[in-house]
């Protein structure tokens, strides 16, 4: 009776344990798995760079101004919004042309800004899929609010972008071509 009892808890253990390395690497909340690291040893470092010092956290209290980006000539801002379609399927939105998850074209060696409005009643956060270990995140942006994410790719390429909590209806690429 101790021996069987003892290998049931040895499969629990075992169970649990495997549990506990898939969810390391899984993000529950996007249902998307997380491959940077493998990305990462795949094809060397990614040719793009997230900003630091708070410039890919939300502004989710910042308020709306008409001035974008006049304080460097070598700044792009992009302008998007959310959507709610229909119940529970959201969709990006570019703000001047109003189409759904559109092609973002940035400019490579270039600080890009993209500004977010969340009109919707449900948090959203764009993340760029760069096969960096530390993806380029706006973070959360609460319903009724905005946010903003910064970076600046280094050389050209295609990229895919999505929502964390929405990845298989909010989601697009992005084109980085040369020079501004």
């Amino acid at each position: 009776m101790k021996r069987k009892t003892l290998d049931a808890l040895v499969v629990l253990v075992s169970i649990l344990s495997a549990i506990l390395v898939f969810s390391a690497s899984l993000n529950w909340q996007g249902n998307s798995i997380r491959v940077a690291p493998i990305a990462k040893a795949l094809y060397g470092q990614s040719p793009v760079k997230p900003q630091t010092s708070g410039t890919t956290a939300a502004a989710s209290s910042s308020s709306s101004s008409s001035s974008s980006s006049s304080s460097s000539s070598s700044s792009n801002t992009i302008q998007l919004s959310t959507k709610e379609e229909s119940p529970g399927i959201y969709r990006w939105i570019g703000a001047n042309t109003g189409t759904t998850n559109p092609m973002l074209k940035i400019p490579a060696n270039t600080n890009s800004i993209i500004k977010i409005q969340n009109p919707t009643d449900t948090k959203h956060e764009l993340i760029i899929d760069t096969g960096a270990d530390v993806l380029p995140s706006s973070d959360d942006i609460n319903p009724s609010s905005s946010g903003q994410l910064s970076f600046k790719p280094t050389s050209t390429g295609t990229f895919t972008y999505h929502c964390a909590y929405h990845p298989f209806t909010m989601k697009g690429t992005i084109q980085v071509v040369s020079g501004p």
